[in-house]
């Protein structure tokens, strides 16, 4: 398992929605889900469902990354 800060709000400030956008472009919604978090909550095995309402209580919503 690798890990980054990416995508990192402070570098492309005050550009930041469109940063992402631009950098997830073409990306399918399955891939985008897996490169925010679905691939470590799998290899962690944590439980997505348990963690559903936290995620729906604080976002980030991927309507923000298409």
């Amino acid at each position: 398992m690798w890990g980054s800060d990416y995508p990192h709000p402070e570098g492309s400030w005050p550009g930041t929605e469109d940063s992402r956008v631009e950098a997830l472009r073409g990306v399918s919604e399955a891939d985008i889900a897996a490169i925010l978090g679905g691939n470590a909550a799998r290899f962690y095995r944590l439980d997505v469902e348990k963690l559903a309402p936290v995620v729906a209580r604080i976002g980030p919503e991927p309507r923000r990354f298409v």
